[in-house]
């Protein structure tokens, strides 16, 4: 089998089931394949949390529903903005 083919596929499934928890098995592999240390993991997911934050729909959502420019928050603000959506995603799931 191809690997790729078997990825493409794989990330198919995982968007079209929305399972979070297949998404982070595929992350932790490619981390793993990768060979990425804690800092360097630590630095991905705060590049992912800022740019998901800072992108034009989310920035305008959350300047529309909260009064929050995200444009100017340092590592700080964006870790906090992302403590309360996991802080919402977490109360939605349980």
């Amino acid at each position: 089998m191809n690997d790729n083919y078997d990825y493409i596929k794989l990330i198919e499934k995982i968007r079209a089931e929305k399972d979070m928890d297949e998404l982070a098995n595929l992350f932790m592999n490619i981390i793993s394949l990768v060979g990425l240390k804690m800092d360097e993991v630590a630095a991905l997911n705060y590049f992912i949390a800022e740019q998901t934050i800072r992108a034009e729909h989310n920035a305008k959502f959350l300047k529309d529903r909260l009064d929050l420019d995200v444009k100017g928050l340092g590592v700080e603000g964006i870790f906090k903005v992302q403590e309360a959506l996991v802080n919402v995603y977490v109360e939605k799931m349980q």
